[in-house]
Formats: C-alpha cells, structure tokens, sequence
C-alpha cells in the first residue's frame, strides 16, 4: 500500500518530563524510522486518561490523518493502557485506512494484520501493566505492616503555594487555569486553597478573609 504521509506522535506524562530525555528519545526514534519533525505532535498527559480527553491526539487522529497516511509511535503505551479503548481507537483508524506503527510491535504491509498483532499486544501490556500495580500494591502493604511505609511525599511546598497564590489572586486565574499553567492537578489546586489559603467551597472556591465576612473571587 502507498503511504501518503507519515505523522508521529509523542506523549510524556508529565511537564517535568519535558525538561528531560524521554521527548528527545521519542523525537530521534521517529524520525530515524522516516517521520518528519514538523509532522510530529507532542502532548503532556497520562496514559489513563482517556484518548478522547487528549486535544493533540484528538485533532490528530479525526483531523490531520487522512486516508492512506500513517502514524507512528515509539510503544503502545503511548497511545493507550487500556485494552478496550485501544481497540475503538484501531477500528476508526482501520475504517480510515492509516497504517498505525508502533517501534515495539511487530509490523506488516498488511493493514489487517497490523490490527491484529497491535491489539493481541496491547492486551498484553495491559495485562502487564495490572500485574506491576499489583505487585506495587503488595509491596506498599508489606512495608505497612512494618512500619516503613510512609505515603507518596507530598508535592506541596511553599513555593507551589506562592505560585497557586499568585496566579488566584493577582492574575484571577480560574483552578482550571492554574492547573494548566503549573502543570499540577486540579485536586492538588484545591488542596492548597482551601487547607493552605483558606478558600472555602461556596458555589465556587472563594477567600475566607476572617472567618466571618466571605468575599468572593474569581
């Protein structure tokens, strides 16, 4: 089959990612296998969200790839832990005749056949992926029952604080706003307002400025 165009894709979990080696890794291994720079998208986002909440790959798969084209990634994971979701995503790319390619599978000419080997092992590295939380799991357990485990050390420190502040107060950024613009969820936005600015729930987030008068901000 003649391939029109070939487009890559790149996704890191998150923004400290992309201050270090694993977009580079991903670039260079693109464009190695034939992908162009300008033709390579890259996105900040987990594995477990779901395809549909990623923009870049949104716009990608239904807009920019056309029929004949082909898309490449450097692991599965890439694209999708989720067997089920993984398998929506090869039948519209199957309907739309693009040659989906990822560097750790096997591949064919075959468009068919490359349905079928990327599905086999994308439920394998689900598969995988479920037996190493489990075993995380056992471990944190195990060091519970001993006294070592402690919990994930908390990302929140005074600078993070200023910064939530600053971007709440001085430049009236919503929570939504802020976790984009740091970086951090929107959960861990909440936390730092309400237990280290004093915001309350009140139809929206807004200041507590003495306990008794509620002031409302943005």
């Amino acid at each position: 089959m003649q391939i029109n165009k070939k487009y890559g894709y790149i996704r890191v979990s998150s923004k400290s990612q992309e201050s270090n080696s694993s977009i580079k890794y991903q670039k260079e291994q693109l464009i190695q296998n034939g992908i162009q720079p300008e033709n390579i998208r890259v996105e900040v986002g987990s594995a477990t969200n779901e395809i549909k909440s990623r923009l870049v790959f949104q716009k990608l798969i239904q807009e920019e790839l056309r029929s004949n084209d082909l898309l490449m990634v450097t692991k599965i994971d890439r694209c999708s832990r989720n067997t089920l979701e993984f398998l929506k995503l090869q039948d519209l790319l199957f309907k739309k005749k693009i040659t989906f390619v990822a560097l750790d599978l096997p591949t064919s000419i075959d468009l068919a056949t490359n349905k079928l080997i990327a599905t086999t092992l994308s439920g394998i590295a689900e598969f995988e992926n479920n037996r190493r939380k489990d075993r995380q799991k056992q471990g944190i357990r195990a060091a519970q029952q001993q006294g070592k485990y402690t919990g994930r050390k908390s990302i929140i420190n005074q600078t993070l604080i200023q910064k939530v502040k600053n971007l709440k107060e001085n430049k009236n950024l919503s929570v939504t706003e802020i976790s984009k613009v740091l970086g951090i969820s929107r959960p861990t936005i909440y936390k730092i307002l309400k237990k280290e600015l004093n915001y309350v729930p009140y139809n929206r987030l807004v200041k507590n400025v003495n306990q008794e008068a509620i002031h409302e901000t943005k």
